[in-house]
């Protein structure tokens, strides 16, 4: 008696492709949400630049006024400034400004610069020179216009008179899942030989850690505290000089006292 069961040729092909679609599947849906979160980061750090520019030119105007600065930058960056839908495991959404009534209103919920949910500001700027020993002694001011100071022959000098700044936008992933997984890869990724200018080791390293992390007595920084949150944050950083065109006073307090920015080759 001859046996009538025989694997149908059809059925075997069905289920070779199941298994492909199942292990292909999660790859191609990851592929298509991390190139949109990639596009979205692209586009932030291109507005990125031109915050820089618009803080730049506030604070030569404003006697290098950090809140001034800040306020610029949030402005230019409020088409990308996202927010968290109220309610428990609420996604992350970005309100368009596609017109003047909804930067107004948009701008009314967000002008403070405070990011709800975090300890961190939106735009955050940071005066990389002159330094307050650059400005000199204690009191006065720093005459813009001073041929003097303008065209001197020494460069540290001249450079009194020149307001150099960072801005780091604190930009907050919104694409689900890439979120996750671009923010772990770039937090625990070394960088490049390149980047680096040399080979950073020991405390050394710990240090780098600290300055883009957070405090090293808790183990936990901002970006960390708000990841524990579900919030995913990238820093993205852009620098911009410029020329005082107000004169700035030896005691303005946002002066730092060394250089504090961020730079790949810098510790």
């Amino acid at each position: 008696m001859r046996c009538s069961f025989r694997l149908h040729p059809a059925r075997a092909q069905s289920g070779q492709s199941a298994v492909e679609t199942a292990i292909v599947l999660p790859l191609f849906v990851f592929l298509i949400l991390g190139i949109l979160q990639l596009g979205l980061m692209h586009q932030a750090r291109l507005l990125t630049k031109y915050a820089a520019y618009k803080a730049v030119r506030a604070g030569s105007i404003h006697n290098a006024n950090v809140r001034e600065m800040e306020k610029a930058a949030v402005a230019v960056l409020l088409p990308m400034l996202a927010q968290r839908a109220s309610g428990e495991g609420g996604i992350e959404y970005v309100r368009p400004v596609g017109s003047g009534q909804e930067f107004a209103d948009k701008w009314k919920e967000l002008k403070d610069n405070k990011m709800a949910d975090t300890e961190l500001k939106y735009a955050e700027v940071t005066i990389c020179g002159p330094t307050k020993a650059d400005a000199g002694g204690s009191g006065g001011e720093v005459d813009f216009d001073d041929p003097d100071n303008a065209t001197s022959g020494d460069w540290k000098q001249s450079h009194r008179t020149k307001l150099r700044i960072q801005v780091t936008f604190n930009y907050r992933l919104v694409v689900p899942f890439a979120d996750w997984v671009i923010f772990n890869a770039a937090r625990a990724r070394d960088m490049p030989m390149l980047m680096r200018m040399g080979e950073v080791k020991g405390t050394e390293k710990s240090k780098v850690a600290v300055r883009k992390f957070g405090s090293a007595s808790t183990g936990e920084g901002p970006y960390d505290a708000a990841a524990s949150k579900r919030i995913y944050i990238a820093p993205i950083r852009a620098t911009y000089t410029m020329r005082m065109q107000s004169n700035l006073y030896t005691n303005n307090d946002d002066l730092p006292s060394r250089n504090a920015c961020l730079f790949p080759f810098a510790y």
